[in-house]
């Protein structure tokens, strides 16, 4: 027993040993983020979807994992700049440079839904819906499925600092509609018992997570994309999935 309890000691010794060796994987998060995908405790990130497929990899990588929390506006200028090496929760369509960034192919399904206020009409589509009406956004999100019905002023965009200021607003009366992801959305529902949300949700946009790896980073791009196909193979990322839903 004793020999066993040494053996097991000392490669954990051993692997800690190579981790501090090793490069750290900078790994950025958007001081934007919500839970389930970001738990902050101040500046430092310590939970979510994020945090855990973050530590995934520095166990997959066998590399220590920095958080690199930056203003989600400032994150295109650190990818430039050589600051982080990856960027998850993210598609070519949300950055103004993604020829810059080496792909991952998709993590998993992201489906995003207009929503309403307690009291708002389920519509079957987005032509139902009041011309002109506000709906909450948030501030600097791109969205190509809407932007049609922004250019003619179907939908009136009002923009707030993060998605669950978002459903706060329509909690409290503010705007009729909102926009979600599904996951931060029954998220919010879930820990949320009065929050006077609609039970109805209308989707406009599927589309992939993906991570990306910035060119001027400091880890090559096939190393960090061979443990993230890993970790999806092994199943991690469903069982990280199943703990927010």
């Amino acid at each position: 027993m004793r020999a066993k309890f040494a053996a097991t000691l000392m490669a954990g010794l051993v692997w800690n040993a190579f981790c501090m060796a090793a490069e750290p994987l900078r790994f950025s998060a958007s001081s934007s983020w919500n839970m389930p995908y970001a738990k902050f405790e101040g500046d430092k990130l310590i939970g979510g979807i994020m945090f855990d497929l973050a530590r995934s990899l520095e166990k997959q990588m066998a590399t220590p994992v920095v958080f690199v929390v930056l203003p989600r506006k400032r994150l295109d200028a650190a990818s430039i700049g050589g600051d982080i090496d990856l960027r998850c929760y993210l598609t070519p369509l949300w950055t103004q440079i993604p020829e810059q960034f080496t792909w991952s192919g998709r993590l998993f399904d992201i489906t995003d839904v207009i929503f309403g206020a307690a009291a708002a009409q389920q519509p079957k589509d987005i032509s139902d819906i009041p011309h002109g009406s506000k709906i909450s956004t948030v501030l600097g999100y791109s969205y190509p499925a809407l932007e049609a019905n922004f250019a003619n002023q179907q939908l009136r965009r009002e923009d707030t600092i993060d998605q669950e200021k978002v459903m706060l607003k329509l909690s409290v009366g503010r705007t009729p509609y909102g926009t979600s992801d599904v996951l931060a959305l029954d998220w919010y529902k879930r820990n949320t018992p009065r929050h006077r949300l609609s039970n109805w949700t209308l989707t406009f946009s599927r589309k992939d997570f993906q991570c990306g790896i910035p060119k001027a980073g400091n880890i090559a791009p096939a190393r960090i994309l061979s443990a993230l196909e890993a970790i999806k193979k092994s199943g991690r990322i469903d069982e990280i999935l199943r703990n927010y839903r």
